[in-house]
């Protein structure tokens, strides 16, 4: 059975998921493997620029962030200014903002997906785990560990 530790360094394997697995469990995996790994919480966040300054903050994007759609692609597009093979980005806690701002939440799992697309093409994995919460998940794939 394929473990976290085996599949994030895969650039094939990343992509946008929902998962039960802990955030922590998803971190440690993600350190050593080499990769960056931040926990996002968006249990505060009651607008979109409350969203974006989430990532903002958890990322140290540089003072000159945007603050929208487009920077936050920018941004996350452009990695150079991270070390580490890759990023793991873990979502907690989307329950609120995503039933109250469906087409926000909507617009931000797009722009996540496409960045996690290109970064394959760049050969570095960027994986995004949105993590389930009791009586909700988002409407993605589920993240599989299976045997090779």
């Amino acid at each position: 059975m394929d473990s976290l530790l085996t599949i994030l360094p895969n650039c094939k394997r990343a992509g946008l998921f929902r998962s039960a697995i802990a955030g922590d469990e998803i971190v440690a995996a993600a350190k050593t493997a080499g990769l960056q790994a931040y926990k996002i919480d968006l249990g505060k966040a009651r607008s979109k620029a409350q969203l974006l300054d989430a990532f903002a903050k958890a990322l140290n994007f540089p003072e000159q962030f945007g603050k929208n759609w487009d920077a936050l692609n920018d941004c996350l597009s452009d990695l150079e200014w991270l070390d580490g093979k890759g990023l793991v980005v873990i979502l907690a806690n989307c329950q609120a903002f995503a039933t109250s701002h469906e087409a926000d939440f909507a617009t931000l799992l797009d722009l996540l997906e496409g960045v996690t697309v290109s970064s394959k093409e760049d050969g570095k994995p960027f994986w995004v785990f949105v993590q389930k919460q009791s009586g909700w998940s988002a409407d993605l794939p589920e993240i599989q560990l299976r045997a090779e």
